[in-house]
């Protein structure tokens, strides 16, 4: 990997590790876990406004690293506009257990995050329904669990932007912030 790849990389997991309150974090609950490549289409229909390929690229990104993707992710948007097609290639933690913990090259834990205009900071009031159509494709496919969700897209002037969608996932954290919950939980006394 060069350079600027493992330094991509680093901004990226710094990015999804901050979409999660480390105040959440046990320690007991880390898993050993390795990464497993996904690579899907995602196409979009009728979006009710004009996407540039930017704003998707960004969107998609901010959506993926909050659900815990590698950074290293690839994403190429093609015709942008109202009904794009997105190509997904990224790497999202599995859990691995008994003989197979050998392969870990990292430490995950389950957790719940929620989107939503200005979470991650991409995300606007005016994506409800490109958030719709995510939760609809992408996170029907991936190993995330939808656990609550409330979209407004249609609704009077008010209510509009006013979305959210819950997603229980599994997300990589550091060594160090596993070290320091464990650190936390000792009792006095070194026991």
């Amino acid at each position: 990997m060069s350079y600027s790849g493992a330094c991509a990389a680093a901004v990226g997991l710094s990015f999804a590790l901050a979409a999660f309150p480390t105040a959440a974090l046990d320690a007991g609950a880390a898993k050993p876990a390795v990464w497993i490549p996904h690579d899907t289409l995602v196409d979009l229909e009728n979006l009710p406004e004009n996407y540039s390929c930017d704003e998707l690229w960004y969107k998609f990104r901010d959506v993926l690293l909050a659900l815990g993707a590698r950074g290293d992710l690839k994403i190429t948007v093609d015709r942008c506009g109202r009904s794009p097609s997105v190509h997904l290639q990224f790497s999202l933690p599995r859990a691995v257990g008994g003989s197979d913990v050998k392969y870990a090259t990292l430490q995950a834990i389950n957790g719940t995050l929620q989107l939503q205009a200005g979470r991650p900071a991409t995300l606007q009031a005016s994506d409800c329904e490109l958030l719709r159509q995510i939760k609809e494709t992408l996170l029907s496919e991936l190993p995330v669990r939808v656990t609550s969700y409330r979209f407004t897209c249609e609704a009077p002037r008010g209510d509009v932007g006013r979305y959210r969608l819950s997603v229980q996932a599994l997300r990589p954290v550091s060594a160090t912030a596993v070290a320091a919950s464990a650190g936390s939980q000792r009792l006095p006394g070194g026991g």
